[in-house]
């Protein structure tokens, strides 16, 4: 394996991966739109497929630049266009600022309705500016399934404090929960104005508020038992067997105050998460199902990192300036919502962490949300700590938290980029996703398909489509055969534009990419999983009760999936968009280019 002990927010310190040298950026390719549709023909070629040989998304040629380069001052494109239109991060706007706290009104959440979760306070003339709590001990995060029984007692005294402080208490623990509820379902609109929701989801606002958020809630709770050492733990999904299962503090003990009965029973240990889970799927029976169920878990995580470090608008999510509205959600977000769906329950309204609006209620929220954080700071490291958006209106961005002593608090996104100025830091543990051969093992255990059918593809016009059935769509390329210095300046980027979900409830589709055989024939087999669109419950209008969408665009990193799938010299791909539930319309799918900002500072 190659270590990630290097990592700025660990223990230990080395890195074996290489330097990289920067180049100037090209221009961005234009944009190309394709709708096709396709229907079944008769076999006219060999259908044989040879398996990849590739060993490791850490391969020491260019892919040094993807996963490492930490002396190179690699950081995220500033000028990432959306795919028929949209606004690029260089464009004038605004950052986000703190909402009128005496406007918060009711939140709206699938199949519940109107929902009461604004804060007990409302005077913001009281919040102070963020300081970093330098004087503080060092916090360590640590494994939830490694913590030992002393350690495990301090946890659940932390929360059994906490739910018992008094309801109004803006430190008690419903009251925490309906933090995210504020931001997730509708609570507040923007400043200024009447109509345009605050969201922290679906944008590159995801990551840091959860930072933040996280960072008041274990002070907190630190404080609730005087140890200012406390640090919560993280749900260790990354890693292999042990890591993948809920961990047993949240399960062996209905009586503790971490328990929460509103999850998917059926997913307490031995089972393991499946990011890819929909609800009424048959969890794997045998060892060999487990086996490859975790390595599929591990080669989602490291395709996140692989095709987005140096275009971090395909880790962290799309940009959201004032007055906008979400619009495209990162692939760590997207792995992120996996999660919550496998836990939450299968019941509508899918409480509590099935359902944004309810997802603090469960103490295991937060232990998730510190795994999601942590992802984040490996991120930042294999990047050499840059900045991924070099761009005021993220920066400047300011949200109010509460602190241990009632204090609000407001908080830039540029004071949740270092983990050591907020005194925290996370255990070190093994990185299997970095392993070599994840994805080869995955091929191994893949069940070949025996048919000889080839579907032909062709194309069916400009207008939106329902994907009620598998759509299998033929997209162009921008260019072929592609030079090493060319995917280094530039990452070839899958746009799924104009999707159309409804607000009120969860949606899904996955997304495949697979050779072409001859001018317009497709394989029977899907291809590779370039990823997913996840959306759970966000929000609701409050007024008129009519079911309203919202339209997002998901992009995919697949500059190494192209390599692996043996399509690096193909002018033409398919891609397969497989709906999974939901009802969701979809606008279009093409392929670009996205320059990449490898500029160091």
């Amino acid at each position: 394996m190659a270590s990630l002990s290097f990592i700025a927010t660990t223990i230990s310190s080395s890195s074996p991966l290489h330097r990289h040298h920067p180049r100037k950026a090209l221009p961005s390719t234009t944009t190309r739109r394709f709708h096709t549709s396709c229907e079944q023909v008769a076999n006219t070629t060999d259908t044989n497929v040879s398996d990849d040989n590739s060993s490791s998304i850490l391969r020491m040629d260019r892919r040094n630049i993807l996963l490492g380069g930490l002396g190179g001052g690699l950081y995220g494109a500033a000028s990432l266009g959306l795919l028929g239109g949209g606004e690029p991060l260089a464009a004038i706007g605004a950052p986000i600022t703190i909402p009128d706290l005496t406007k918060c009104h009711n939140a709206t959440a699938d199949n519940v309705g109107e929902v009461q979760c604004c804060p007990p306070y409302t005077d913001i003339s009281t919040a102070i500016d963020f300081t970093p709590p330098s004087s503080k001990p060092l916090r360590v995060r640590k494994p939830a399934h490694l913590l030992s029984k002393d350690e495990v007692a301090k946890y659940k005294e932390a929360y059994r404090l906490m739910k018992a402080l008094p309801e109004d208490d803006p430190r008690s623990f419903m009251q925490q929960a309906n933090v995210h509820c504020q931001y997730c379902n509708g609570a507040y609109y923007q400043a200024g104005t009447t109509d345009t929701v605050l969201q922290v989801h679906y944008s590159w606002f995801f990551l840091p508020w959860h930072r933040l958020y996280l960072h008041f809630h274990e002070r907190i709770l630190g404080s609730l038992i005087g140890d200012d050492s406390f640090a919560l733990p993280f749900w260790n999904w990354d890693s292999g067997l042990e890591g993948m299962k809920i961990p047993s503090v949240f399960t062996e003990d209905t009586s503790s105050p971490v328990y929460n009965e509103k999850r998917n029973l059926s997913h307490y240990p031995p089972a393991i998460i499946d990011f890819e889970y929909a609800w009424g799927d048959s969890p794997p029976s045998t060892d060999e199902e487990v086996k490859a169920l975790i390595q599929k878990n591990l080669l989602q995580i490291s395709k996140a990192y692989s095709e987005s470090l140096t275009s971090p608008e395909l880790f962290m999510g799309g940009v959201l300036r004032a007055g906008g509205t979400l619009n495209s959600p990162g692939s760590l977000e997207t792995i992120h919502n996996g999660a919550h769906l496998w836990v939450g329950p299968d019941e509508a309204p899918h409480m509590d962490m099935g359902n944004f609006y309810s997802a603090g209620r469960d103490a295991m929220f937060y232990c998730h949300h510190s795994n999601v954080d942590r992802m984040w700071s490996i991120y930042r490291a294999m990047r050499g700590n840059k900045i991924e958006f070099d761009d005021s209106d993220w920066l400047d961005s300011t949200f109010v938290f509460v602190d241990e002593n009632k204090q609000l608090v407001k908080c830039k996104v540029s004071d949740s980029l270092s983990t050591l100025q907020l005194r925290y830091i996370f255990e070190d543990v093994r990185h299997p996703w970095t392993d070599k051969g994840v994805r080869k093992k995955v091929l191994k255990a893949k069940k070949k398909s025996t048919s000889l059918d080839l579907v032909r593809c062709t194309e069916f016009g400009s207008t939106s489509k329902s994907l009620t059935n598998t759509i299998r769509v033929l997209a162009s390329r921008p260019k072929k055969s592609r030079t090493k210095s060319e995917k280094e300046e530039a990452v070839e980027v899958l746009v799924v534009s104009g999707i159309q979900a409804p607000m009120n409830g969860p949606s899904r589709f996955d997304v495949y990419v697979s050779k072409l055989y001859g001018d317009d024939l497709a394989g029977p087999d899907l291809g590779e999983l370039a990823g997913y669109f996840l959306e759970l419950p966000h929000h609701l209008p409050s007024k008129g009760g009519e079911t309203k969408t919202h339209t997002f665009d998901l992009k995919l990193g697949i500059t190494n999936l192209l390599e692996d799938i043996d399509c690096e010299a193909a002018e033409k791909v398919v891609i397969s968009l497989v709906p999974r539930f939901g009802e969701i319309t979809v606008g279009g799918v093409g392929i670009q280019h996205l320059n990449t900002d490898t500029s160091s500072d």
